[in-house]
């Protein structure tokens, strides 16, 4: 068809003339792009994007969360929206959008919050046009270009048919909101100190919206069904496709379902309103806590915050105050070295170290030991980041760094109060570690805890700290490490074959093992629970003269061994043994240790 065009002087970019068909013709709009609501899965699996397991794990979703199947795959992390993409392309014969120094972007006259929630760009290549979007089906944006057009020709040639013809071609939407943000300035990428900029009004909508009965009703389930599946962590991460929640149980993060998009702002105002955080302030990350009674019991959550680059995410971890048993014997320690710990925190003076990884039992372990030294003709003294959980007849103090209370500042005025036992939550640095080691040497009994690998480490780490070596061979009595495995789950539990491959990597042959099949009372994931496996290193003179000397981490293993020194890996398989556990998941968090016993 031969085209009339109609010169004009605007331009977006940089006042360049464009030209559009004078005829009309007539364009139907693509408003589904897959029939049927399963068919986007088989497509993706086709292409090798997914398999079977990842599409019905989130199709599991489709009942529960207001989104698409495409928005719950990205969320999950198991394609990209490129991938997505490709695929819609393919389906509906579109092309994806390849930028050419030719492209002439049209002037769009329509509401810049309207242009926001319903992103496309118009685009002159030559003698055509093109609809740029992210979303084929959306028939706000297929309306609104032509509404543009309509627009644009009326102010030039108002007599002339208006011209409504384009084709569409596909851009992800994160690459569209960057091509908007460069020719219609509607301010999707904004830079951060821009971005997190909140006037008052704004934060008293915050506060509106947190303030509303779905709202609430949401963050009160969450933690509801989180205490009801034993979860020892709610995570809320923000993503360029949205939230994504996820339930930390036994040390294994589940997913749980996503909330409205709308309400995703006013849910992470909700949770920092109750944690008493500053709603208005998204740069910095902030720490919190809240205090609450749900189904009977006393609840305490620790929540943090941390900004990322698409949003806020929050980590709420939950301490329920009636769940903690301060017993040793409940730890699940071997007796050999339930023995030797019990002598050691018996002692009246000397430094104690508890080793292991954020979330593997620390703070409990100490917790135990205070519990069962706690006599009531001595005093005790605590300071932790955070206080966990409120021991009877023990004084314990929360750190404050915004006022210059630290660890090293706390324990200096913790010696000048005459206790006979100290606890530090944790030593990080040079100034701590001496602290420490100094309050050791000075009739107080010292524990603490590091984060190291082993119960070996722990030495070597100390020594890094700045520690002298002559120091702490005279102050360190003994080094606890732990990792916390699931057990297996008593309801279905059964008999398993070990596989031929891991058999070569078990020192002791053969053995009958167990497994769970998984069952309503564990969610079918086979487990149910945690223990703790242990290694604990309890200092000697032939010890003491190897740190002395400086000597290497291999010559204090082989020293250690010789004194009956056994690491958590072999804990881990007796544990395996008495059918407590798996052999993979004492593998998932012992790995690696079990090197040095083969």
């Amino acid at each position: 068809m031969p085209l009339a065009l109609v010169k004009s002087d605007r331009n977006v970019k940089d006042n360049q003339p464009f030209y559009f068909k004078k005829e009309r013709t007539f364009f139907a709009p693509m408003t589904v792009i897959f029939s049927k609501k399963n068919e986007l899965g088989p497509l993706l699996m086709q292409s090798g994007k997914i398999s079977q397991e990842q599409l019905d794990r989130a199709s599991a979703h489709l009942d529960t969360v207001p989104q698409s199947l495409a928005e719950i795959l990205v969320s999950l992390g198991f394609v990209s929206s490129q991938d997505i993409l490709a695929v819609q392309a393919e389906q509906l014969d579109l092309k994806l959008y390849q930028p050419q120094e030719s492209d002439l972007f049209l002037p769009i006259d329509l509401p810049k919050i309207f242009h926001q929630r319903h992103p496309f760009a118009l685009v002159k290549r030559h003698n055509d046009f093109i609809l740029v979007t992210h979303n084929p089906e959306n028939s706000e944006i297929i309306n609104s270009a032509e509404i543009s057009l309509r627009i644009l020709q009326a102010e030039i040639e108002p007599d002339i048919p208006v011209a409504d013809f384009f084709t569409i071609e596909l851009m992800t939407e994160a690459e569209l909101h960057t091509l908007c943000d460069d020719h219609y300035d509607l301010g999707f990428n904004r830079p951060e100190t821009e971005e997190f900029s909140l006037d008052e009004a704004d934060v008293d909508k915050l506060k509106d919206m947190a303030s509303e009965a779905p709202v609430i009703r949401y963050v009160n389930s969450l933690v509801d069904t989180a205490l009801e599946r034993r979860a020892s962590d709610i995570h809320i991460e923000s993503f360029e496709e949205g939230q994504l929640v996820r339930f930390r149980i036994d040390g294994v993060l589940y997913d749980h379902e996503m909330p409205l998009r709308s309400m995703q702002a006013a849910i992470i105002s909700r949770i920092k309103l109750l944690a008493g955080l500053d709603i208005a302030e998204r740069r910095i990350p902030q720490d919190g806590k809240i205090s609450l009674r749900l189904s009977g019991k006393e609840v305490d959550l620790r929540v943090s915050t941390l900004p990322t680059i698409h949003g806020e995410g929050v980590v709420i971890r939950i301490l329920e105050k009636t769940s903690i048993i301060l017993d040793l014997k409940s730890l699940g320690m071997p007796p050999q070295v339930e023995q030797q710990f019990e002598e050691l925190i018996n002692l009246p003076n000397g430094i104690i170290l508890v080793t292991g990884p954020t979330g593997s039992g620390k703070t409990t372990s100490l917790y135990c030991a205070l519990h069962k030294i706690n006599t009531g003709s001595n005093k005790i003294i605590t300071i932790e980041d955070p206080v966990e959980y409120q021991l009877h007849g023990i004084n314990q103090i929360q750190i404050k760094p915004e006022i210059g209370l630290t660890f090293a500042q706390g324990l200096r005025a913790i010696v000048r109060q005459d206790p006979d036992i100290i606890m530090v939550g944790e030593i990080r640095d040079t100034e701590t570690a001496e602290i420490a080691v100094q309050s050791s040497l000075t009739g107080h009994l010292v524990f603490s805890t590091l984060h190291t690998n082993d119960a070996l480490s722990a030495v070597m780490r100390m020594v890094d700290l700045g520690v002298e070596r002559f120091l702490l061979s005279s102050a360190l009595r003994g080094v606890l490490a732990q990792r916390l495995v699931r057990k297996i789950c008593p309801q279905c539990r059964q008999s398993a074959a070990m596989a031929s491959e891991q058999m070569g990597t078990v020192p002791g042959g053969d053995f009958q093992t167990y497994s769970g099949t998984g069952c309503k009372h564990c969610a079918n994931t086979g487990f149910v629970g945690r223990l703790g496996i242990y290694e604990l290193l309890t200092m000697n003179s032939d010890l003491g003269r190897c740190v002395s000397r400086g000597d290497d981490l291999k010559h204090l293993e082989e020293v250690a061994r010789s004194h009956g020194f056994s690491d958590m890996f072999l804990d881990g398989l007796d544990k395996v043994r008495q059918g407590l556990t798996t052999l993979p998941e004492v593998m998932r968090v012992a790995r690696g240790m079990e090197i040095g016993i083969l």
